[in-house]
């Protein structure tokens, strides 16, 4: 896990174990209960991990069926935990599809919010939407349009949003627009791959990010990707490779690789387990310490991780 800009490494860590007097084990466990109960009648579940990415797979949302209408579906993640260690975990997912004929449109969001306190330290239950209590925020949203002119090439065009404060990232926003390929459908696995052209623009918090300069970018880059999926009654499997190098530094690339497993247990209920692979070849350099008139101290100055990894678990609910 990367170190958190604002209190360094180690936040990801388990605390020392310590008794919080405001909080006793009985009072935290039926806390503890009665979230879970809530969860399980509203059909939610799943918690958000400490390291994500901040990009969206947009072929999960392809699984939907091919019939015109409109598909979509939902996924809500809670987990509140509270005693030795308090810790507040959000998270939230909806897509959206709407097919007629050869048209066919997306629409994708989703949200991951984490708090911690450490009693052990002082800090109390009250302290946990203190912004330097975070060591989670970031939301994206996606929506693309698809043209198919035959089953096996599609036009596409698209457009993002996101942020993730602990990557440092402010705001970027992706347009972008290319051929899809479908060398193989048999109804149940499929084969995808796509190139496109991707104009990124990316603003990095200017008071912390030590390199790139300017901390606002716009570039063009080459977004390709590779996609397999496969769908039964009961069972959904895909996985999705992303791989975006920029065109005129084609050493800086980005890569995103995911993989879903999903059972549904009663329609419209299913269980998801994913897996998330981020990396990026040119992570920002930020300053640990206050920037003074002279800039960052040397010794201060941080690389964030190439990689983030991500594995998660969660219910969801299809229409």
């Amino acid at each position: 896990m990367y170190q958190n800009p604002r209190t360094g490494p180690g936040l990801g860590s388990a605390p020392p174990i310590c008794y919080d007097p405001s909080v006793g084990p009985r009072s935290a466990s039926l806390i503890r209960v009665v979230v879970w109960v809530l969860a399980l009648a509203f059909g939610v579940g799943g918690r958000a991990p400490a390291a994500r990415a901040s990009n969206l797979n947009v072929e999960r949302v392809r699984m939907t069926p091919n019939e015109d209408g409109v598909h979509g579906g939902f996924v809500v993640g809670f987990d509140f935990r509270a005693g030795n260690t308090n810790r507040l975990d959000l998270s939230t997912s909806a897509s959206i599809a709407y097919r007629h004929g050869r048209h066919v449109a997306f629409l994708i969001g989703s949200s991951k919010y984490s708090t911690r306190t450490r009693p052990v330290v002082g800090e109390g239950i009250s302290e946990l939407f203190n912004p330097a209590s975070r060591f989670i925020n970031q939301a994206n949203v996606h929506v693309r349009y698809n043209y198919e002119f035959k089953p096996w090439l599609v036009a596409e065009i698209f457009n993002q949003a996101s942020r993730d404060e602990f990557l440092l990232l402010e705001g970027r926003v992706l347009f972008g627009l290319g051929p899809r390929f479908v060398p193989f459908n048999d109804g149940q696995f499929s084969i995808a791959l796509a190139t496109d052209w991707m104009l990124e623009f990316e603003a990095l918090d200017p008071t912390q990010i030590v390199r790139p300069l300017p901390a606002r970018t716009l570039v063009h880059r080459w977004s390709s990707y590779l996609s397999l999926a496969y769908t039964s009654e009961r069972l959904r499997m895909s996985s999705t490779t992303y791989f975006q190098p920029r065109f005129d530094l084609f050493r800086d690339v980005r890569l995103l690789s995911e993989g879903n497993f999903e059972v549904t247990l009663i329609e419209p209920v299913s269980v998801r387990l994913s897996l998330r692979l981020r990396w990026d070849s040119d992570p920002s350099v930020f300053c640990a310490a206050p920037v003074g008139i002279a800039g960052c101290p040397a010794a201060a100055e941080v690389r964030l991780r190439e990689f983030d990894v991500t594995v998660e678990n969660a219910i969801s609910v299809r229409f």
